[in-house]
């Protein structure tokens, strides 16, 4: 909490508050993987404004490809932030300290994850170490690369770009009878971490185990380039819990909340 707002300012993200952004995004990665990320490898699709105390960074609000906002810091600073976005409707990624703050500026429509119950998901933030890890390995299991996009689009019934998006970084996939049916993949990563995301089995092929082997694979791979594995999982979905916890990750007691919003008149 802030004490008083008469020393905070607003600012764009420059070169010269690069370093104070990330001296502030390095005391917890965990909680700034996606907007590390973006920073990194999206910069054209970013937009960031800072808030400031004595030059140092407080708290932020990055806005990716126009329809997701990320915002971090305390929520007095909420206001001020998210009267630079333009939007009139995004995904919003933010801390629970800040959700009555955001609520004043954006009514949320949707859930982010669609096993949460109500209009906000709450993800659990997970993660795997070499000396937790639990394997679940299977022969059927094979890495994917770029010419596997079009049988993951099959999978997950998306498009062929979107497909090739999620196998930009490592994945893996489990074939039945020469058929994909279940894959996990990680495609956002960092120099010391990495995070799991879209974990997919076939609905006629559940509960077989091969989202716990795919992932073990996964997380394998991860692990022997050096990084620590995390995801983020909602709250509400028992049976992806139930199968990060079989193989070995823990909570890291990071929680956020997910959602879709309107902006208020």
């Amino acid at each position: 909490m802030i004490e008083s707002m008469e020393n905070i300012e607003v600012a764009a993200l420059t070169k010269r508050l690069e370093k104070s952004l990330l001296e502030f995004m390095n005391r917890d990665r965990i909680s700034h993987f996606f907007s590390i990320y973006d920073l990194e490898h999206f910069r054209n699709k970013t937009s960031v404004w800072l808030t400031l105390s004595a030059d140092s960074v407080v708290g932020y609000l990055l806005e990716y490809d126009r329809r997701i906002l990320c915002i971090r810091g305390p929520r007095e600073c909420v206001p001020l932030l998210l009267g630079n976005s333009g939007l009139t409707e995004a995904m919003l990624n933010i801390e629970a300290r800040q959700l009555s703050a955001v609520k004043k500026m954006f009514e949320p429509i949707d859930p982010a994850d669609k096993m949460t119950v109500g209009k906000i998901t709450t993800f659990v933030v997970m993660k795997a170490a070499r000396d937790t890890f639990k394997p679940v390995l299977l022969r059927e299991v094979r890495e994917l690369k770029r010419e596997s996009a079009t049988e993951l689009a099959g999978l997950l019934g998306v498009k062929l770009e979107q497909a090739l998006d999620l196998l930009r970084g490592f994945a893996f996939g489990l074939l039945k009878r020469g058929k994909l049916v279940s894959y996990a993949a990680s495609p956002e990563i960092l120099e010391d971490l990495a995070i799991v995301r879209g974990v997919f089995t076939a609905p006629s092929e559940r509960g077989k185990g091969y989202s716990k082997a795919v992932c073990s694979a996964l997380v394998s791979r991860l692990l022997d380039e050096g990084k620590e594995v995390m995801l983020y999982v909602s709250k509400d979905n028992a049976a992806a819990l139930s199968v990060y916890r079989s193989v070995g990750f823990g909570e890291t007691g990071h929680r956020f909340l997910g959602f879709t919003a309107r902006r208020k008149d």
